[in-house]
């Protein structure tokens, strides 16, 4: 018998701003990876301009146009 061993999920925090840059809101999210993040993010349209954050690395920003920040 094979045993499959899957990743654990990763935990991603979100900080929505306001037109002035300041935080509106902050949320945790669960997904399985940083793709995965994103789209759960885009699909439960928060604010106008958020950040995706997974400990102290930025996955991306979110705003009138979505990119993805540099890994590093």
């Amino acid at each position: 018998m094979e045993l499959c061993v899957s990743e654990p999920r990763k935990t991603y925090r979100i900080y929505c701003y306001d037109a002035s840059v300041r935080n509106v809101s902050s949320d945790f999210i669960e997904a399985d990876s940083d793709e995965a993040a994103i789209a759960a993010v885009t699909e439960m349209g928060f604010g106008s301009r958020c950040e995706i954050w997974e400990d102290s690395r930025m996955v991306a920003q979110l705003g009138s146009e979505q990119r993805a920040a540099s890994a590093g």
